[in-house]
């Protein structure tokens, strides 16, 4: 009985290898965040409006907010009923949505050290638009062999990216976030601040 007992969990366990090694495939298989700087040479009107948002230095405003060096931001945390002079740079909570790719490979590191720490410390491309590393190494593999080549959202997808849209911002833009502002978050509104020509006060 013993023997069978055992036979019966060695064939269970077997069943389930494949669907770990599958999934660890996958995970090895996944594109990984590369930063904004990879998405420059192509987007560089883009990326230089977004340098001039808030997007840009998100975990800057995280840090101690002296009202005689930023009276807005010093007022919006004070109406948040945050702490202006509290440092929320090292914070999880608040980290998830003031970096880019908190905690995934390639992203901002869960423990907020080492040269990552400093190039993902914003709110990056990837924030909006999905990891990049498959569609940076496709794309100027594409552009060599053709400079006319297209690129479209179902192919861009198939290597990771994601829909820049309402879904995508209300993970962070929404009610849990203690500085969300009176009114409901605008999509359009938003888009055209993030890549607009608009310099931040």
């Amino acid at each position: 009985m013993r023997l069978l007992m055992a036979a019966g969990s060695v064939l269970v366990a077997m069943m389930f290898v494949p669907l770990l090694v599958q999934d660890g495939a996958a995970e090895e298989d996944a594109a990984t965040y590369v930063g904004s700087d990879a998405c420059k040479k192509c987007h560089f009107k883009q990326h230089r409006y977004w340098k001039k948002t808030g997007k840009f230095d998100a975990v800057e405003s995280l840090k101690p907010t002296a009202e005689a060096d930023d009276a807005e931001l010093f007022a919006k945390k004070t109406a948040a009923k945050l702490d202006p002079d509290k440092d929320y740079s090292t914070d999880a909570s608040c980290l998830a949505c003031h970096t880019t790719g908190y905690g995934k490979p390639g992203g901002f590191p869960a423990d907020g050290k080492g040269e990552l720490a400093e190039s993902m410390a914003q709110v990056g491309c990837e924030s909006c638009h999905g990891p990049g590393s498959k569609y940076v190494e496709h794309k100027t593999t594409a552009l060599a062999e053709n400079k006319d080549a297209k690129f479209t959202f179902e192919g861009m997808a198939a290597m990771g990216l994601i829909p820049p849209d309402n879904a995508n911002c209300i993970t962070c833009h929404n009610d849990k976030n203690p500085a969300n502002p009176a009114e409901a978050f605008d999509y359009d509104k938003a888009k055209e601040s993030v890549h607009s020509k608009k310099k931040k006060k």
